[in-house]
């Protein structure tokens, strides 16, 4: 049919569903948006039973309040999705790429509003520290193809000549600020350093439990929220390992327990929490870019949301589930 669904969110065994409650986003954001994006429709099933058809196939909708968006990201809380309406795009032609290599992680970020200002258009722009890749090299025994301080990975699709153009540009771009650039026009080297990308969690996971953040700031502010990441994680003894999507500000980091007791673990983990979203509130960032709120996130959920924010969110859940009988535990319910 030549089309495809360009949400491309980390955990692959997700239902649409599970992406649909999530409002799920992935590397491909930065061009394509989010989940949000491609949901025309949907068939709801209430806590009471009544079934509900929202959204439409027509792409203009003024007709009220826009009830399926106000359901999509709402983790389960409102009602059940039984049907869902998606809107595909044209596959593109080429896909493409990219590894760049920096001498610190700061000229790297400070390079992706650069990049997205001279349009090139990229489908995922990834950074990477050295440290973080050599966890993932270890983890598969695989071998990056650059070595330096921190990385940009990126991807363009499209047609061959946009592609190809958008190479071109992209060396211009970066020729003051990056090191090296290489295309990943090799299928195999392409896929093993995604592999290396993509394995980041899981390494971590192999050798100590961790607690996942997608903490989000604005663009600009990355390189600023990685440092002040790499200062704690000195002060504080406990390992922070973080990558993510620089092209959205969305700031993946695991925080590892290591061999900490249970009460230390959790003890240090909210203190050094604490300080992470602070100081992410303090960029202008937020505690969720991707994950949603779930319950961890309650207490710094409550702490940095205004009240009426919250009375709102509260009105609606009240609205969709009198009873309070879904997922009732979320972040937000009062």
């Amino acid at each position: 049919m030549g089309l495809f669904y360009p949400p491309d969110p980390g955990e692959k065994r997700a239902s649409i569903g599970g992406n649909i409650s999530t409002n799920a986003g992935g590397m491909r954001a930065v061009k394509y948006g989010v989940t949000r994006d491609y949901v025309m429709g949907l068939e709801l099933v209430k806590a009471d039973g009544t079934v509900v058809t929202v959204g439409s196939k027509n792409r203009k909708d003024t007709t009220g309040l826009d009830l399926k968006d106000i359901v999509i990201g709402s983790e389960g809380t409102l009602a059940v999705i039984t049907k869902c309406l998606l809107r595909l795009v044209g596959k593109p032609e080429k896909s493409l790429s990219v590894l760049a290599g920096f001498n610190s992680l700061k000229s790297g970020i400070e390079a992706v509003p650069k990049i997205l200002q001279a349009n090139l258009n990229p489908t995922a722009v990834e950074f990477i520290e050295k440290k973080v890749v050599a966890l993932g090299e270890k983890f598969l025994n695989l071998k990056f193809p650059l070595e330096n301080e921190a990385y940009l990975l990126l991807t363009f699709d499209g047609k061959a000549e946009e592609i190809d153009s958008a190479f071109k540009n992209l060396q211009t771009v970066l020729k003051d600020s990056a090191e090296k650039i290489i295309s990943l026009d090799d299928s195999a080297l392409s896929q093993n350093v995604w592999k290396i990308r993509g394995c980041l969690v899981k390494a971590v996971e192999a050798v100590s439990e961790q607690e996942p953040l997608d903490i989000v700031v604005p663009i600009a502010k990355v390189a600023d929220f990685v440092n002040f990441v790499n200062k704690l994680e000195g002060e504080s003894g406990m390992q922070m390992i973080s990558f993510g999507h620089a092209g959205d500000g969305n700031v993946h980091l695991c925080v590892v327990r290591g061999d900490r007791s249970e009460e230390t673990w959790q003890k240090e983990l909210h203190e050094n929490l604490e300080k992470l979203y602070s100081y992410a509130r303090k960029l202008g960032g937020l505690i969720s870019g991707e994950h949603g709120l779930g319950v961890s996130k309650r207490d710094f959920f409550f702490a940095e949301t205004p009240e009426a924010n919250v009375e709102l969110m509260n009105a609606v859940k009240s609205a969709f589930d009198p009873k309070r009988i879904l997922n009732a535990n979320i972040s937000y319910v009062k």
